[in-house]
């Protein structure tokens, strides 16, 4: 259980880094893109190796997919708050 914990946790911030490196790749944000896409890759090959080397592959796979889709939800909502800002701002 703790095994599968592990990996949502680092799935949910894997998935948050990815988001926020689409983003940062729409807003032509060359440095802060590049530093985001080496910590996901980093992070997400360590998930990787750890689910092959384990025998639990498949709950560990199943709670790092629910993991990515709460880290990209997480991170659209915090994004669309912010942009709604901005907007309000510039009214």
């Amino acid at each position: 259980m703790l095994k599968i914990l592990l990996v949502f946790g680092v799935g949910l911030l894997e998935q948050c880094l990815y988001t926020a490196y689409i983003i940062s790749v729409t807003k032509r944000q060359k440095y802060l893109s590049s530093l985001l896409m080496l910590v996901y890759m980093s992070l997400y090959l360590f998930i990787v190796a750890f689910a092959l080397k384990d025998s639990e592959t498949i709950p560990l796979l199943i709670s790092y997919a629910l993991a990515c889709g709460c880290g990209n939800l997480l991170t659209m909502i915090v994004e669309t708050r912010k942009n709604k800002n901005e907007k309000n701002k510039k009214l």
